[in-house]
């Protein structure tokens, strides 16, 4: 292939995006067009746009705009990019409309995004985010978690209320963690929480019910019985109410750390892929220990298990690469009849392991 041939055929770069002028956006978004308030919203999350000149422009031209769901959406990304201190009031009660649920979910899970992007969550949006951890929706209950719990004791009185209307069988992990958060410092609070969860309790089914009901029960007393009883059945027969207990451990972070043998414990005893990963994410999200992998079993599954066990497993070397570097052997094995995308996973295991990549035009000096 000659020269002129090759740069002829090469991909050409993507054309530079002109910014508009915070003027030109404003006019957009103020325009009758429903088209051209589009482009306008368009605009303002462009990198570098004069975002903050146009808050309150892009604040009435979403009012214009209620039935477009694009245009929600869009606009819901730019404001929660708002910098400007003296714009993010405008911006959040904006966002505190948007979460309606008059709205499509998309448009709600923006909205909570962007009030948790901006740490504020104004009066008016409790009764929505708190309706929304309830939802059926997965995606719009953790972001809407997201949102409200930094500052959960302020909506505390919806999420009970949400609570009680949605019934146990319509419980949620999410809905449940937020009422938990919502109890505050206050040993009171907590204690009524607390009672009104295990009554409620009594007769209900363990997904979705016992399992949220135990979720909350542990972010009231981390040290109680309850992250027992969702090890518990993360390790049991059921592999749906497994995967809901391992996430709602994930969910509690380092505070769940009294029970990470039982998960290690679970995933030694596992060979199926899904849960596999699932405890994986969760041992990880606790911030496991060296002496918390289980070792034998994680080389094993990277030596014969499915490539998404072994890509799990991978993970938990790489927390504490420094301390696994024998393991290197095993991944230098499985990589030669692994798939390309899983030779990409144990290329760079490899790396951290020992400092020398596998694919050989990757191959970096040893750093021992």
């Amino acid at each position: 292939m000659s020269t002129e041939t090759a740069v002829a055929s090469a991909p050409s770069d993507p054309p530079n995006i002109e910014l508009w002028s915070a003027q030109k956006m404003t006019e957009a978004l103020l325009s009758d067009n429903a088209a051209l308030r589009l482009h306008g919203l368009a605009m303002t999350v462009q990198p570098n746009a004069a975002l903050d000149d146009c808050v309150a422009a892009i604040v009435s031209c979403l009012n214009a705009s209620r039935d477009d769901a694009a245009a929600c959406q869009l606009g819901a990304a730019a404001l929660s990019m708002v910098k400007r201190d003296s714009e993010k009031a405008a911006a959040v009660d904006c966002l505190a409309s948007l979460a309606a649920d008059t709205q499509p979910p998309a448009v709600r899970t923006f909205a909570a995004h962007g009030m948790a992007q901006l740490a504020t969550v104004p009066a008016a949006a409790w009764p929505c985010l708190a309706q929304m951890v309830f939802s059926d929706d997965s995606t719009m209950r953790q972001v809407a978690l997201r949102a409200a719990t930094p500052f959960a004791v302020n909506g505390a009185a919806f999420f009970a209320q949400a609570a009680a209307q949605a019934t146990p069988a319509k419980w949620t992990t999410e809905g449940l963690t937020a009422l938990a958060k919502s109890a505050g410092s206050s040993d009171d609070d907590k204690a009524r929480v607390e009672k009104f969860i295990l009554q409620s309790l009594e007769g209900q089914s363990l997904v979705p019910t016992g399992v949220a009901g135990y979720a909350a029960l542990a972010r009231l007393n981390p040290n109680g019985s309850a992250p027992n009883a969702l090890a518990q059945i993360a390790a049991g027969d059921d592999n749906v109410a497994a995967l809901a207990a391992i996430q709602a451990l994930a969910q509690m972070g380092e505070a769940a750390k009294p029970v990470i043998s039982k998960l290690a414990l679970a995933l030694s005893q596992s060979d199926e892929p899904t849960r596999e990963e699932a405890l994986c994410r969760a041992l990880l999200a606790i911030k496991l220990r060296v002496n918390d992998v289980p070792l034998a079993r994680v080389l094993q599954r990277i030596e014969t298990g499915p490539d998404r066990a072994v890509a799990a497993h991978a993970l938990l070397l790489s927390a504490h690469a420094k301390s696994f570097a024998a393991a290197a052997a095993v991944v230098a094995k499985r990589y030669a009849s692994s798939s390309e995308a899983l030779q990409r996973v144990l290329d760079e295991l490899h790396q951290q392991l020992v400092g020398k990549r596998l694919a050989p035009d990757q191959a970096t000096p040893s750093t021992h």
